[in-house]
């Protein structure tokens, strides 16, 4: 007797071996190229490569460096971050809505603009550093915004997100009557802080601090254009990636990808060992009144400063796109404006081509990792699969892998014809940059449709196919339409993230397809400063400008039509 599958089951493990090709051909094979390409010389399996790596001093530095700017960055962004969450969240706040949402705009600003931005600023010849000079008649510039402590101070504008979006989340779902109870027994408040307050929030700080590590040791974008002598493992792979020698850049980025893992499965071995479960009966949280009025006085102060800094730099890209460049050559600061820069933009298709090409090739990215992401997301919450750990892993691991490695994967992997590039040369063309994006981008989307699918009513599925809904018919009529914000936000955090990413760019991009990053950069080199910050104003504007698009979309309710269809 034949057995016969059923169509859903042959659409179901289709659909995961399409899946499961995807994520292994351009995340896992990748990596693993890279791997091969740096243990392999002359023809042959070698551990050359990292024996001159670790003889060489000078080759040596820049990996220690690496994770010094890491650890030091999972500090100081911690103590931002932390800080500015209990001042916001803990504490009663007042306008608590305008200030949290006015916090994340870093999150969603290309590191690129923020740096040209505090150079701009706070560089050798930055208008505030200047008017200090001025202003306490000094003879050369207080201060330059470089080496690690410049980079430090970028990192700490744009990272301290990672633990303030963790922490005030965690805050919000904390145990108030545990907080309530000890208190009425006695405790002192050091001891509900270190005994309740501490333990509820690890988990939290600890996962902060692991995206903050990699994100630090992996950064790129400040170190290359502020670093100086400070010399870390990034910047050393695009030296050796220039000078075509990919064998040691595969070496750097084999290390910087073990150094970025071991770290991260520290970090959520040590999350997994600080859970924390109240034995008190659930309350929401309450935020704590400030009782003491200078000290009330004092941190709401503090935290309106903090949020006019982070909003300084912003402000100075549309102020400077206004600015002729050549006025910069004799001037510290702005003496006349003009919107010749955005008229010599938009009228020469080629300065407005790298804003193009960006604005497809993100389109590009979202549209795909879209594609990848929701398949991947339902596999991991709401199936048995025994594949599901496997989607998981490779969906997560380019969130412990630098963008510089990324990037460097992807050309190890398709410089030679092979069945994931259909047996065609890849390196070289325009399809490398917006896989690079994609891959990039990924975890989050991902994490992102996560929550979606967990909130997704299990019945409304299980009507639909009482009453003859097929899987597919299910999923495109039911499932898509209540994920819709899940959808919307990764389609929007892809776009975002990628239209002004400078990392991968700067390792991928070719003639035809410059995207408004290199732009930017090419156009402060050039001293066409003026014309590089029309760019990121334009950059801006559009940011924001999607943003409200998707609040407006999300207003609306497209669970009602799935409710109408059953």
């Amino acid at each position: 007797m034949v057995h016969r599958r059923h169509p859903d089951s042959i659409v179901k493990y289709s659909g995961l071996f399409l899946l499961l090709f995807f994520l292994i051909g351009y995340i896992l094979f990748p990596a693993m190229k890279t791997v091969e390409t740096s243990l392999t010389a002359n023809g042959g399996f070698s551990l050359v490569h990292y024996q001159d790596f670790f003889s060489s001093e000078t080759a040596r530095l820049p990996l220690v460096n690496s994770i010094l700017l890491g650890l030091l960055s999972v500090f100081v962004c911690g103590g931002v971050g932390i800080s500015l969450a209990f001042a916001i969240h803990f504490y009663e706040f007042p306008l608590r809505s305008i200030a949290d949402k006015l916090l994340l705009l870093p999150l969603v600003m290309p590191g690129i603009i923020i740096v040209f931005a505090f150079v701009q600023l706070y560089g050798e010849s930055g208008m505030v550093t200047k008017a200090l000079q001025l202003l306490l008649k000094l003879e050369s510039s207080p201060f330059a915004l470089s080496g690690l402590p410049g980079i430090l101070i970028i990192h700490a504008y744009t990272q301290y997100v990672y633990f303030y979006i963790t922490v005030s989340i965690a805050i919000k779902q904390m145990d108030y009557s545990a907080i309530e109870s000890a208190s009425n027994l006695g405790a002192s408040r050091r001891r509900v802080f270190c005994s309740i307050i501490l333990p509820f929030l690890k988990p939290a700080i600890i996962a902060a601090a692991a995206m903050t590590f990699i994100s630090g040791a992996g950064s790129f974008t400040a170190p290359s254009i502020i670093g100086g002598d400070f010399k870390v493992l990034t910047t050393q792979i695009l030296l050796s990636k220039a000078n075509n020698y990919m064998e040691i850049a595969a070496t750097q980025v084999s290390l910087l990808t073990i150094i970025s893992l071991l770290f991260f499965i520290i970090f959520r071995i040590y999350e997994a060992k600080s859970q924390f479960i109240s034995s008190v009966k659930g309350v929401s949280f309450k935020p704590v009144i400030i009782v003491n009025p200078f000290t009330r006085i004092i941190t709401h102060t503090i935290v309106w400063l903090v949020i006019g800094s982070i909003l300084l730099p912003l402000a100075t890209i549309i102020l400077v796109s206004f600015v002729p460049s050549s006025s910069w050559m004799v001037n510290y600061f702005p003496q006349e404006f003009t919107i010749e820069n955005y008229t010599e933009t938009f009228s020469s298709s080629r300065k407005l081509q790298p804003f193009f090409n960006s604005t497809v090739m993100a389109l590009l990215a979202a549209w795909v990792g879209l594609l990848v992401a929701i398949p991947s997301s339902f596999v991991i919450v709401k199936t048995k699969l025994k594949a599901k750990w496997l989607v998981e892993l490779l969906t997560m691991l380019p969130w412990a892998i630098p963008a510089s490695a990324i990037a460097i994967n992807i050309i190890n992997a398709f410089n030679k014809p092979s069945i994931f590039s259909l047996n065609e040369v890849l390196v070289g063309t325009s399809i490398l940059l917006p896989l690079g994006y994609l891959v990039r981008t990924l975890p989050v989307v991902v994490k992102t449709l996560n929550v979606s699918f967990q909130n997704l009513n299990e019945n409304y599925i299980e009507a639909s196919k009482s009453l003859g809904g097929s899987s597919f018919y299910t999923f495109r009529k039911i499932t898509i339409p209540i994920l819709y914000p899940g959808i919307i936000a990764g389609f929007l955090l892809i776009f975002i993230r990628s239209i002004g990413e400078y990392t991968v760019s700067v390792f991928l991009y070719n003639a035809s397809n410059k995207p408004l990053s290199i732009a930017m950069v090419n156009g402060i080199f050039e001293y066409n400063i003026g014309l590089a910050m029309a760019y990121g104003t334009m950059l801006i504007f559009l940011t924001f400008f999607l943003s409200s698009i998707m609040n407006m979309l999300l207003k609306r309710s497209p669970r009602k039509h799935a409710e109408s269809q059953l």
